[in-house]
């Protein structure tokens, strides 16, 4: 067949000449072309592969005689496909068109490549990871593309199944160094040993502040010396979700990652095992390394392929709850909610772990934990303090009962918390009899001590109140004897000043307004009681014999007479 370019299928497309039947092989994958072609029940995930395993609706099964340049067209045409998986473009023909197709397409988010692209085929795939910003996963070989188009947009890495090894891995490890963006991680079933995993350790390391929350790494030769580089790598990282199924891991690698997992930055929230040997010395290793974790939620592995015994069950029910003392019950770890397979058979931990799940704080799955292993509180420890704890215990009580287990009758579950507490509050009571005499008495003693020093407070402030009223009232006192002072004084003076008038107006009474009520008036006055004391001075003086004084008052009486004269005008 001759070489056709992407244009030579675009051109023919657009002039609806198709007949679907004669450019493929069967009528699946006429079916699939229609499909990503039309809006009509549109095609969002496409799996191209050489064989229908495990294929569905869904899948371009590549025989003889198929083009792949029209699957290339439709492709790049396509703004519905979300998902593309590679798995094998067998003998296909014109595969330099699909490869441009699908660089065309700006709707796929996901693709995965479990088929060796070649390294031209994987450089002509540059373009798409460049300009697709929804890409969020990409395959095998990408460190070319990587170095070269600096996607920001890239989140997630997914290469499967490629037999990637080492030297593959250490490549796209080296140019993952520049993408701390990443979220998820997948490298399974890719003969990934040690040299690879440090490759990975010395890019988390790199990172600074990660965003990876996905590491999946099943089926790969990782054994506890590669699990010990592993944990030292991903202490930089805000990891959620560990696989390491499938591989070599023991308990004695298990325990470098008690560290991690004791780790104030583990946020580590669901561990895979599946098909891992573990033994019994894994699951103490665990058990032990999850005491105090506050991440993590599912332990996930086969226990019937684990090699657990009952003395590893053991280990994982006291993880949960170890019922030697109350408070290591209470400190047991209350965050687990899956521990095992989907079809587990540790039954005698299923319990508290349904605890976990159902609370909704971890201080919730403490008490109905305290409360189920514990039916007889055991209070003589607390004696060593007499009576000081006994408020504590009420009061836990009391918080007992706003959090009681969500599927049992409330009723009966109040009852059996209000018996128990009294049975509690019995014990403080038999164990320390003259204790609590003596305490009553005590607190008696305490509370009339408390009482006559609120009266002392009372009365203190009624005194300060009495003398702050007595200073009150000798101001007010100082303050009349001023004011009479004034008074007298402005008695002292108005008199004076009505003898200097001549007295006060006949027929009108002491500050009578009718003196006061006109300037005239007020003239007339002052000019008659005026006259009348000169009148005086002349009859003394006229008696006079001395001229010069007689002629002293004749000069003062032609003033005076001018002034009067004045006056009256």
């Amino acid at each position: 067949m001759e070489r056709r370019d992407f244009n030579y299928y675009e051109a023919r497309a657009r002039n609806d000449v198709v007949k679907y039947a004669d450019i493929t092989s069967c009528n699946g994958n006429a079916s699939v072309l229609v499909r990503l072609r039309f809006l009509r029940h549109p095609l969002k995930i496409l799996r191209i592969a050489d064989s229908n395993d495990d294929c569905d609706d869904d899948c371009f099964i590549v025989r003889e005689g198929d083009d792949l340049g029209w699957l290339g067209c439709f492709i790049g045409k396509s703004n519905n496909l979300e998902e593309l998986h590679l798995n094998s473009w067998g003998g296909g023909e014109n595969i330099e068109a699909l490869i441009e197709g699908i660089n065309r397409n700006q709707s796929i988010g996901s693709i995965h490549v479990s088929t060796d692209l070649g390294g031209a085929s994987f450089r002509n795939l540059t373009p798409f990871f460049r300009n697709n910003n929804s890409l969020t996963q990409c395959a095998q070989s990408i460190a070319f593309a990587l170095d070269t188009s600096q996607c920001e947009s890239l989140e997630q890495i997914s290469i499967e199944g490629c037999n990637l090894s080492d030297e593959g891995l250490t490549v796209i490890a080296t140019a993952l160094r520049t993408y701390p963006q990443l979220e998820s991680l997948r490298f399974q079933n890719n003969n990934i040993g040690l040299m690879g995993c440090i490759a990975l350790r010395d890019m988390m390391r790199g990172w600074g502040a990660s965003n990876l929350k996905t590491l999946d790494l099943d089926g790969n030769d990782i054994d506890d010396q590669v699990l010990q580089v592993l944990a030292a790598g991903m202490s930089n990282t805000s990891l959620e979700i560990l696989r390491l199924s499938d591989t070599l891991i023991t308990g004695a690698g298990l325990m470098s990652m008690s560290d991690y997992f004791q780790s104030e930055r583990c946020c580590l929230k669901s561990l895979y095992l599946h098909h891992v040997n573990l033994g019994d010395e894994g699951a103490l290793v665990l058990a032990d390394a999850l005491i105090g974790n506050k991440s993590l939620t599912s332990l996930r592995f086969h226990p019937n392929d684990s090699g657990i015994t009952d003395v590893g069950r053991a280990a994982f029910s006291n993880l949960l709850c170890d019922p030697s003392s109350v408070n290591n019950t209470y400190l047991s770890n209350h965050t687990i909610e899956k521990i095992g397979g989907y079809q587990s058979n540790l039954h005698d931990i299923a319990q508290f772990l349904r605890f976990n799940r159902l609370s909704r704080h971890p201080h919730e799955a403490a008490i109905w934990k305290i409360l189920k292993s514990h039916p007889d509180l055991d209070m003589e420890p607390f004696f060593q303090w007499k009576l000081k704890l006994l408020p504590v215990v009420t009061n836990w009580f009391r918080s007992a009962r706003s959090c009681l287990f969500p599927d049992r009758p409330k009723s009966m579950q109040r009852q059996t918390l209000q018996n128990r507490e009294l049975s509690a509050i019995y014990k403080f009571v038999r164990g320390m009899p003259s204790l609590a005499v003596i305490s009553y008495w005590q607190q008696f003693t305490v509370n009339a001590q408390a009482k006559r020093r609120r009266i002392d407070d009372v009365v203190r402030r009624l005194e300060d109140e009495r003398q702050r009223l007595e200073d009150e009232r000798r101001r007010l006192e100082d303050e009349k004897r001023r004011l009479d002072g004034e008074r007298c004084k402005l008695d002292y003076d108005e008199e004076a000043a009505w003898v200097r008038l001549g007295g006060r107006p006949t027929g009108e009474g002491e500050g009578s307004s009718d003196f006061f009520s006109g300037a005239k008036r007020r003239r007339q006055g002052w000019r008659e009681s005026s006259m009348c004391s000169v009148h005086n001075i002349i009859s003394i003086l006229a008696k006079s014999e001395d001229k010069i004084m007689s002629k002293l008052v004749r000069s003062f009486l032609a003033q005076v007479g001018i002034l009067c004269s004045r006056e009256i005008k």
